[in-house]
């Protein structure tokens, strides 16, 4: 760390990176301590004229304008109690009447004592108090006089409303000698804020002035070569792979953080040769694999097919009578066949979606009576099982395949009765709203742990619950129903919760949203989507 750097036009060795950040610290602050200092004066001048303005003028304003408002109210209630003779009009007036007495108390208490306010004050108490005098004495409250005893002359109305325009006149004079101090009071904070700032700039602008050229240095010794590091490490995230840091610009310290950083780069680019090779090895395994699951499918259709073709007419009694012993034994072979049949045509459905995706019709079709022939199907299986199967059905007409769609709602309703316990139920539920059409299969199984939720929908995938229930089941039902719903531009998600059960929701657009043919991008909540939860 003593290795001794240059600079490039004085020859001098450079400084540590530490000794330079030193004589940095110091320089800044002695400008942070000036800055820190002309700080509170400026908030003292600041606060004096903002204390003027919000404790004086702005009362003042506010004030004014309370006692214009209360006065204009009595002499409109005047009006009205000389023009109708309207009840309560005393009672308003006293309410007016203290109310601006109390205005014209606050501006005394507030500018009394300024000459700049002093004569429009007066003049607004003077007129004030001769207005309330004609107003009590119209509404017959004058103390020394009965109610209606004196007639209101002429001239005594003229007098008032000489007064009521006395009072308004000096109101605005009083109203603008506030503004104009408020604005005088502003427009000293204003440059008395200006000011510092203008006095800070040229503070920094000095400071900064005399730390120009260690800065200049700074950045070429120090600043220079981490820019080029930051380039290379820019370029290689951008794709420019090969590139390397140099070692021979800089203190020590950036010497040897670039070569770290190439190092890291080497044993970054060996790893990824690497990994690109393994990615390799298993795409071709995995090509490979579904190469042989589809030769050995469709190979084995042919045999399968054979047996139980046999069996079944082992059953009707083709090859003879059957004792009840044989009947159970062949049956065992005929339910073990068609899980086997079952299993082929799912790998084989698998490899056709690998291979470009199903080849789906869409035709105009009810998906209400597809639905209802699932459940015909499957009723007897859930009677067997021990299971109510309830429906809720309601009519949809959709665009799409009726084969993929009835296999699709089938693995549903299937798998909800294979994961029930004797004794639940199952819900069938088909829905059209919001120009959807939505197949809602609920159970009350053993549901799926939430932490297992994300990989639902992978192929192959079998729930913890199930394996612990030693249910039956290759994982691919549910992989081929999200396959079926996004080639009708539809969607599946699911809510569940362990012991408490699961419904599934299978989403086609109704036959008016899309035309024949239109094959819309899939949505789906499973396979890395978002599912709710219950």
């Amino acid at each position: 760390m003593t290795e001794a750097a240059t600079t490039p036009d004085s020859g001098r060795p450079a400084e540590k990176v530490s000794e330079v950040l030193r004589r940095k610290s110091r320089s800044m602050l002695v400008l942070v301590v000036v800055i820190a200092l002309l700080g509170p004066t400026l908030l003292l001048v600041q606060f004096y004229f903002s204390q003027r303005t919000s404790s004086i003028y702005t009362p003042v304003v506010d004030t004014t304008s309370r006692l214009v408002i209360a006065m204009r109210w009595a002499q409109s209630d005047l009006r009205m109690d000389r023009a109708y003779g309207l009840p309560g009009a005393e009672d308003r007036l006293r309410v007016l009447e203290t109310d601006s007495r109390e205005a014209l108390t606050e501006l005394q208490r507030l500018v009394g004592d300024d000459d700049a306010f002093s004569p429009a004050l007066g003049k607004l108490t003077s007129a004030s108090e001769s207005w309330w005098r004609y107003a009590e004495a119209v509404v017959g409250t004058t103390p020394d006089l009965p109610p209606g005893s004196t007639p209101i002359s002429q001239q005594e109305t003229i007098d008032a409303v000489m007064d009521f325009t006395a009072m308004v006149t000096a109101a605005d004079t009083l109203l603008s000698a506030a503004m104009d101090k408020r604005a005088e009071m502003r427009t000293w904070r204003t440059v008395t804020l200006w000011s510092g700032y203008a006095l800070t700039f040229v503070i920094i602008f000095l400071a900064s002035t005399a730390i120009i050229r260690d800065t200049r240095r700074t950045a070429r010794t120090i600043v220079d070569p981490i820019e080029k590091l930051a380039d290379v490490a820019r370029n290689d995230t951008e794709g420019g792979r090969g590139a390397r840091a140099r070692t021979d610009e800089g203190p020590t310290e950036v010497r040897a953080l670039a070569a770290a950083f190439n190092v890291l780069l080497d044993a970054r680019d060996d790893y990824e040769a690497g990994q690109e090779e393994h990615v390799r090895r298993l795409e071709e395994l995995d090509r490979q694999k579904d190469d042989f699951v589809s030769t050995v499918s469709h190979e084995l259709r042919t045999p399968l097919a054979s047996i139980i073709g046999y069996t079944e007419m082992l059953c009707d009694g083709d090859g003879g009578d059957l004792t009840p012993a044989q009947h159970r034994l062949v049956s065992v072979v005929q339910r073990n066949a068609d899980r086997l049949k079952g299993l082929i045509e799912d790998l084989l459905t698998l490899s056709r979606i690998e291979a470009g995706g199903l080849d789906i019709d869409h035709d105009r079709l009810r998906l209400d009576a597809v639905v209802g022939h699932v459940l015909e199907s499957l009723g007897p299986v859930a009677a067997r099982a021990g299971l109510t199967l309830a429906e809720r059905v309601e009519q949809a007409e959709v665009t799409g395949d009726s084969l993929q769609l009835e296999r699709a709602v089938t693995n549903l309703v299937s798998n909800a009765i294979k994961f029930t316990p004797e004794g639940g139920s199952v819900t069938v539920t088909l829905t059209a709203e919001d120009d959807v059409a939505t197949v809602s299969v609920a159970d009350t199984g053993i549901g799926i742990p939430e932490a297992e939720h994300e990989h639902l929908g992978t192929r192959f995938f079998r729930s913890s619950t199930a394996q612990r229930g030693s249910i039956p089941g290759t994982g691919l039902g549910l992989s081929i129903v999200q396959a079926i719903a996004e080639g009708h531009d539809g969607g599946l998600d699911f809510d569940s919760a362990e012991g408490e059960g699961t419904t599934f929701r299978l989403t086609v657009p109704l036959h008016h949203v899309r035309a024949p043919g239109d094959r819309g991008p899939g949505r789906s909540g499973l396979g890395g989507g978002t599912p709710a939860t219950a």
